[in-house]
């Protein structure tokens, strides 16, 4: 039969697993709409992956994160950012910005901080209430080294595609090779000029914009949108190259630094099983769907959201806590007024809709 050979334009086409980025489709949204975002550092969103880096006063703009429908073409989601509160005038330490990180282990390939560095093409979909400048910026944890790229926006709130090449570092050091952050990808909302620099160059510390960057928190009608975020090895990337990935395998990649779980509508709301280690107390278990980054912290919407279930109804908690846990499960301490049988097996979940119990291993 005859033989198709493999030319190198297929060789280089978009593969899976090309993208050093998880979730750039903003499929997955765990959390519900988060609101008054701009003030807490670290604070994370509505779209998996994703947080808000931010420093200066306190009077600074705040706006709403959503995962949204409102996205380009080939896409079904975008995030949101939804401004609530303006920021009239940028002061020179004011900063909000959305940021997506990746994990370090998972850039050994890029041989930075050698003189083979490879470079890498960041692309994405941008809608902005504004025309002209905006800037977008790449932050190496381990090198503390960070480069600005400029990008033109020319119609208002219209969904645009840019690609940016960004040079391999070669006068940083290498990632490490361990679960923390590489790369910190960041749309500056606000950037005052202490966290400017030119753009195109390596520079020492955090920096996100050039003084091109534009105020896109300045009104309370200002909404921001961005999709289909990927970064690939390389210098060339198109419209069509981004590589799409079933909604499961996404999640999947997502429960790795964040498991919620949230009671549906209709849901029984059981989440595990346990045992009684006296009347009030019950020891629960939690299996991750997947291996975690590391040892997880667990919230919950409100302590008393937990019931644990008895021969005859149910016991609602009084309190719960995480006593143990490690990559793989968790060993919450229920704490109950009255009803359990020390020794007995139980199940244990969520009393009603939309509550909320999660484990975080995030970026």
């Amino acid at each position: 039969m005859a033989v198709t050979k493999v030319t190198p334009d297929g060789l280089s086409a978009s593969k899976i697993g090309a993208n050093l980025l998880i979730n750039g489709a903003c499929n997955v949204a765990q959390r519900p709409t988060v609101t008054g975002l701009g003030d807490t550092n670290g604070a994370r969103t509505a779209i998996d992956m994703w947080l808000v880096d931010t420093d200066g006063s306190s009077s600074q703009g705040r706006f709403t994160s959503s995962q949204d429908s409102t996205s380009p073409t080939g896409f079904g989601n975008s995030h949101k950012i939804d401004t609530t509160t303006a920021e009239s005038a940028v002061a020179s330490g004011d900063l909000i910005n959305v940021q997506i990180r990746n994990e370090a282990q998972n850039l050994q390939h890029l041989k930075w901080g050698t003189s083979s560095a490879e470079s890498i093409q960041l692309s994405f979909w941008f809608r902005s209430p504004k025309t002209g400048t905006h800037c977008v910026s790449l932050y190496a944890q381990d090198s503390n080294r960070s480069m600005v790229k400029e990008f033109t926006i020319d119609s208002a709130d219209t969904f645009e595609y840019q690609s940016l090449t960004f040079t391999g570092d070669t006068g940083g050091t290498a990632f490490a090779d361990d679960t923390g952050a590489g790369f910190f990808v960041s749309f500056p909302l606000v950037c005052g000029s202490n966290y400017q620099i030119s753009a195109d160059t390596w520079t020492a510390n955090n920096r996100y914009a050039t003084s091109n960057q534009q105020n896109l928190l300045d009104n309370t009608s200002n909404d921001i949108y961005i999709s289909g975020v990927s970064m690939i090895v390389g210098t060339s990337a198109s419209s069509d190259d981004f590589e799409h990935e079933e909604y499961g395998t996404t999640l999947r990649k997502c429960q790795r630094y964040l498991y919620r779980i949230t009671r549906a509508s209709g849901d029984l709301g059981d989440i595990g099983t346990g045992m009684w280690a006296s009347t009030t107390s019950f020891y629960a278990l939690a299996h991750f769907p997947t291996s975690m980054r590391t040892v997880a912290t667990m919230s919950i919407s409100t302590a008393t959201d937990i019931f644990v279930r008895l021969t005859s109804g149910t016991a609602t908690s009084t309190a719960i806590e995480l006593i143990g846990a490690n990559e793989e499960v968790a060993f919450p301490l229920v704490t109950v007024s009255s009803g359990g049988t020390a020794g007995r097996a139980g199940l244990w979940g969520l009393l009603a809709t939309d509550e909320f119990l999660q484990f975080s291993a995030e970026l």
